[in-house]
């Protein structure tokens, strides 16, 4: 699959050895405590092999779990987290109670909360799985939505993640496995890294709430409000004045601060400041050091380095110059 060469620094995980076990009971001991509590069937004339790679970062955990034996693991309804399983290598089979899925290479599936699932691998299978817990979910929920919601997250399994929105995840588990390597004092941001995540899992991982959260996200906002961040995205790398902006969207200055500040709980200024940050970003992952620093933050007409590494940082916890580094290595 296109999507897993983007993962070409997993490799940092390799740094994180959690076990490494050929005892059947030291397995799944350790399963039960990094993962969830679950039974563990296998053949015992086979030779087990089991290697867990990983890290924590806030309530959250990435895994990198490989069997070389086929087993069998049943995953009780005592769980309080949400698993998302990538498969890089093999195949297994997950059982549920909403349906079956032959998860090959590629493919994602989702073990929710307090449900019992049945997994099956073959004596290949390598899965790479983040671990949310279910308080952070609904608390992102909470907050997308601006209301409490009274059923569980329940997310589809299988093929419902578009191609689009599993490179979307693939790419910032990636990221996640460079900065957690990489900076220093990753723990102090990593309570706002796992907001960021859920929200794009949110909205990229087809769930009983994702009509909600785009009629969230479009039906609320007026027309001016659609033509304001249509300008914006186009005139991203210019000096944008809100002057412009209002002839633009047909409406006042005064009308387009209000609609920020009631659509976006932000300025102008806020808006277009963090969407700026946000496209310097994903130029720096994509430069692979054909550009420096310096000429991707003149593209988009930053004159003050200093000031905007000050807002970078703080917001991925490095500088400019070291995520060009990290993706140049």
């Amino acid at each position: 699959m296109n999507q897993l060469s983007n993962l070409n620094h997993l490799h940092y995980m390799d740094e994180f050895l959690l076990f490494n076990s050929d005892d059947y009971q030291t397995i799944k001991d350790q399963i039960s405590h990094y993962l969830c509590p679950h039974q563990f069937d296998v053949d015992r004339l086979t030779t087990l092999n089991t290697r867990l790679n990983g890290f924590s970062f806030g309530n959250s955990a990435l895994y990198d779990l490989k069997y070389n034996a086929p087993v069998a693991i049943t995953i009780d309804e005592a769980s309080q987290n949400y698993l998302f399983r990538i498969t890089l290598e093999g195949e297994c089979e997950v059982d549920n109670a909403h349906n079956q899925v032959l998860q090959s290479v590629g493919i994602m599936t989702v073990t929710h909360p307090n449900s019992k699932n049945r997994i099956v691998t073959n004596q290949r299978c390598r899965n790479i799985i983040l671990k949310l817990t279910q308080q952070d979910v609904e608390t992102q929920l909470f907050k997308m939505l601006g209301y409490t919601c009274t059923h569980p997250v329940i997310f589809n399994s299988g093929l419902s993640c578009t191609s689009e929105g599993l490179n979307s995840i693939i790419e910032t588990l990636n990221y996640l496995c460079h900065a957690y390597y990489n900076i220093q004092n990753w723990s102090f941001i990593s309570g706002s890294f796992t907001q960021y995540l859920i929200e794009l899992i949110l909205l990229k991982v087809p769930n009983n709430y994702s009509q909600k959260l785009n009629e969230q996200r479009q039906l609320v906002l007026p027309n001016y409000m659609k033509k304001a961040q249509q300008y914006i995205q186009n005139h991203i790398q210019d000096n944008i004045v809100l002057a412009d902006l209002s002839v633009f969207c047909g409406v006042s200055s005064r009308t387009i601060q209000k609609g920020f500040n009631q659509y976006f709980q932000q300025t102008p200024i806020e808006y277009i400041r963090d969407l700026r940050v946000e496209r310097i970003h994903q130029d720096l992952l994509k430069s692979h050091g054909n550009e420096t620093v310096t000429d991707i933050l003149l593209q988009y007409g930053i004159q003050s380095f200093g000031h905007f590494s000050n807002v970078y940082k703080k917001r991925y916890g490095c500088l400019p110059s070291q995520t060009l580094k990290m993706y140049m290595a």
